[in-house]
C-alpha cells in the first residue's frame, strides 16, 4: 500500500492539494491517505507581576486550547467528508482516509509523524513567497529541507494536470540519475514528460556536456519515447533563463533535489533566491539528497 501524508490547515489549500495526491496515485495501486493538522497547543504565561491571576490565566488558556482541539476536529471531519464525497463522486475505490489532529508546531509534528508512519510522499500547500499562514512558503521550505521523502508543494488554485510536465534541474551529481528515475516512479500512474535542464554560467562546459551525455545514454529509452529531454543552457541571467524555459516548454511542476544546508545552494548557487521557484507558482517537487 503507498501512503501519502497531506498536511492541511483548513484552508484553501486542501482542495487543490489532496486532488493533486489522488492524481498521482491513480487508480492502481492501493492508497492509503492520512491527513494532519497540527494546531496551537501552547499555554500562555502571563506576567511574573500578576502572580494572583496565574491559575485564572492558566485555566483560561486551557479552554482556549480546548476549542481549537475541537474546532480542528470538526474542521478535520468535514474534510474528510468532503473528500469521501470526491472519491465517491470519480468512482475511486482504492483509497482509504486516516486523520490525525495534533497540537504542537506544525514543522516539528510533520516531521515527526514521518519518523513514525514512514510515508512514500508529503504533498502539502503553499501559498509561496509573501503569504502568512500555517502552509506558508517558509513551512513548505522547511518541511522539503528536513525530511527524507519526496515533497511536492502545490500553490494553491492549482488544477490537477492530466498531463505532468516536469522541469528538473540538473545538479550534476551522480544522484540526477536516481532523481529523475524516482519521478519516473512517482509519477507512473499518469502521463509524464520530463525536462531536464542545467542553466550554466561558469566555465564547467566540458564536465557539463559530459554529465548530460551520460544522463542521455541512461535514458535512451525514455527519449526515444519522447518522454524525457536533455538541455545545457548558458545565461548570464537565470532568472529570466529559467521563467522563459518553463513558459516555451509549458511546464507545470518543477523538480530539483533539496539540500539540508540550502535547498537551492548546488542547484544555481547565489543567483537564485529560495523565492524564485515559489514565484513561478507551480507545484514544486523536492527530492531528498
Amino acid at each position: 500500500m503507498k501512503t501519502i501524508l497531506i498536511p492541511v490547515d483548513f484552508s484553501e489549500h486542501a482542495s487543490p492539494t489532496y486532488k493533486f495526491a489522488i492524481k498521482i496515485a491513480g487508480t492502481k495501486t492501493s492508497t492509503q491517505l492520512i491527513f494532519l493538522h497540527s494546531y496551537n497547543d501552547q499555554i500562555m504565561i502571563p506576567d511574573s507581576g500578576m502572580n494572583t491571576g496565574f491559575d485564572n490565566d492558566t485555566y483560561m488558556n486551557m479552554q482556549l486550547i480546548e476549542e481549537f482541539k475541537q474546532l480542528a476536529e470538526n474542521n478535520m471531519n468535514n474534510l474528510k467528508t468532503e473528500v469521501e464525497n470526491y472519491l465517491k463522486d470519480n468512482n475511486l475505490h482504492n483509497y482509504t482516509i486516516k486523520t490525525m489532529v495534533e497540537g504542537g508546531d506544525p514543522g516539528w509534528e510533520i516531521t515527526s509523524i514521518c519518523d513514525d508512519i514512514k510515508p512514500n510522499l508529503i504533498v502539502m500547500g503553499t501559498q509561496g513567497a509573501g503569504k502568512k499562514g500555517i502552509l506558508e512558503g517558509s513551512m513548505a521550505k522547511k518541511i522539503m529541507t528536513k525530511a527524507i521523502m519526496p515533497v511536492i508543494a502545490v500553490p494553491a488554485g492549482t488544477n490537477s494536470p492530466g498531463e505532468v510536465r516536469i522541469m528538473y534541474a540538473i545538479n550534476n551529481s551522480d544522484k540526477d540519475l536516481s532523481k529523475i528515475k524516482l519521478l519516473y516512479k512517482l509519477f507512473e500512474n499518469i502521463p509524464v514528460n520530463i525536462f531536464a535542464v542545467h542553466f550554466q554560467l561558469d566555465n564547467k562546459s566540458i564536465e557539463n556536456i559530459e554529465h548530460i551525455e551520460g544522463l542521455k545514454h541512461s535514458f535512451a529509452d525514455e527519449m526515444r519515447d519522447n518522454k524525457i529531454d536533455f538541455s545545457l543552457i548558458n545565461t548570464d541571467d537565470k532568472i529570466n533563463a529559467m521563467e522563459t524555459f518553463v513558459e516555451y516548454n509549458s511546464i507545470n511542476s518543477v523538480a530539483f533535489i533539496s539540500h539540508k544546508s540550502n535547498i537551492f545552494k548546488s542547484l544555481f548557487k547565489h543567483k537564485l533566491s529560495k523565492n524564485d521557484f515559489f514565484n513561478l507558482g507551480l507545484p514544486m517537487i523536492a527530492l531528498h539528497e
